[in-house]
């Protein structure tokens, strides 16, 4: 019996230091200045990793270059370009789906993007609200076994 107490206590501090390892990261993630939490679905029942990928950093590319033709060009004011965050999970039937906090795109409107997505499926595209906790959201898949963070080399947290 004392073994089983053990192995319970064990798991349960294991649990515990992953509830505290996403409540940090999460808070970790409040810090740079988001603009934008986004969703992206793929309407095919499989996509590739290395497909998803292409897909996802070619939105995100346009993205880019939409900020650099609005006026937000690093060369005018600095590191403004748009920055990410961005986590992958694999779907109930098999598929990718990602989830992204976005930040310095300024005041490029949401839904074109939104509506760009719908090239390879439906996307989320909503204005950052820090008081609705997508930060710890995504953070979550700090301790999930397949989920695949990254982010932009430009990620700022101020």
């Amino acid at each position: 019996m004392a073994g089983i107490s053990w192995r319970k206590e064990l798991a349960e501090d294991a649990e515990a230091m992953a509830r505290r390892a996403q409540t940090a990261f999460g808070e970790w993630l409040s810090l740079p200045a988001w603009d934008w939490y986004t969703t992206h679905t793929f309407k095919a029942d499989y996509v590739s990793p290395k497909q998803a990928d292409k897909a996802w950093y070619s939105w995100f590319n346009s993205l880019r270059l939409a900020a650099r033709v609005g006026g937000f060009s690093p060369a005018l004011f600095g590191p403004a370009a748009p920055f990410y965050f961005r986590v992958a999970e694999y779907q109930d039937r098999g598929t990718l789906h990602y989830h992204a906090l976005i930040g310095g795109v300024g005041d490029i409107r949401r839904l074109s993007f939104k509506d760009l997505w719908e090239l390879y499926g439906f996307a989320r595209v909503e204005k950052y609200d820090p008081g609705r906790g997508a930060n710890f959201y995504v953070g979550k898949y700090l301790t999930k076994d397949q989920g695949d963070i990254r982010f932009s080399h430009n990620l700022r947290l101020t």
